[in-house]
């Protein structure tokens, strides 16, 4: 019983050490890496860590997420008329949250929503100095990637991550019950004072995160995505053998996380504690 207790706590401190936002992938003669990103921080956070970026430049091949652009798809369409029903102040807010060169009138009402959410993030949990990083963490590092002649590779076309967000945001709610979750998110956006859980921004500052490999995941659009992925980041680093992926956080935690998905495939993963 004392072995088996032993045993038991050594598992359990190995299970909640695992923290690190930066992991090392290897099998046979490959060896990768994995980075966790936070989609609203920026430049300096990566900036930070120089062994992130020297990993990256060590590498054949960068895969991200996406890398084409939703103007591409979203000036295509028919305006979305149902956003008729927004009155003057709270189209001026969705032109403002919305980039230049996407139509905000031609957007779902899932796509506005999870749009402004990023920007309630952004306003109301990070920094002065983080507000002002001009750059994104994973557009820096997309851009770092042709800087120094890697090949930079879409996990996805930016169109499939907005169909997913289509078919799996808000399961079943109607368009006028979407309409007035967006018109709450406005006044939300637009008020000064908020007390929004800033924790996982909080958390990630540390550059750590409390992972859980045992538990399924709840959110139906990430698990789905890891699964799509899998393959191409399996396929990647078997042809390239060294190959650098930055993904948002989320997706390398849980039991169908990326992290997991790979160890199944016999990866040896090891985390990288950053500093």
């Amino acid at each position: 019983m004392k072995k088996l207790t032993i045993i038991l706590i050594l598992f359990s401190t190995f299970l909640f050490s695992q923290q690190s936002i930066f992991w090392k992938i290897s099998k046979d003669d490959s060896e990768s890496y994995i980075l966790g990103t936070y989609h609203y921080l920026g430049k300096d956070f990566i900036n930070e860590n120089k062994i992130i970026l020297e990993k990256l430049k060590q590498s054949k091949i960068a895969l991200s997420e996406n890398i084409d652009s939703a103007n591409i798809f979203i000036n295509k369409r028919d305006e979305n008329l149902i956003l008729k029903k927004l009155d003057k102040n709270e189209i001026e807010t969705i032109k403002n949250i919305v980039p230049n060169y996407v139509d905000a009138k031609k957007m779902t009402l899932r796509e506005l929503i999870i749009t402004i959410d990023g920007k309630i993030s952004s306003k109301f949990c990070l920094t002065e100095k983080e507000k002002s990083d001009n750059i994104k963490m994973d557009d820096y590092l997309k851009k770092y990637s042709l800087e120094n002649n890697l090949k930079l590779v879409g996990l996805e076309p930016t169109k499939n991550t907005f169909d997913y967000i289509n078919n799996s945001l808000y399961l079943g709610a109607t368009d006028e019950k979407l309409l007035q979750i967006l018109k709450t998110k406005i006044i939300l956006l637009n008020s000064e004072k908020q007390n929004l859980n800033c924790s996982i921004i909080n958390e990630y500052r540390t550059k750590k995160h409390l992972f859980n490999f045992t538990k399924e995941r709840q959110e139906k659009l990430i698990t789905a995505r890891n699964k799509d992925w899998i393959d191409k980041i399996d396929n990647a680093i078997k042809q390239n053998k060294k190959v650098f992926i930055f993904v948002g956080l989320f997706h390398l935690d849980f039991k169908d996380g990326l992290l997991e998905l790979l160890k199944k495939r016999d990866y040896k993963i090891e985390e990288i504690e950053l500093k």
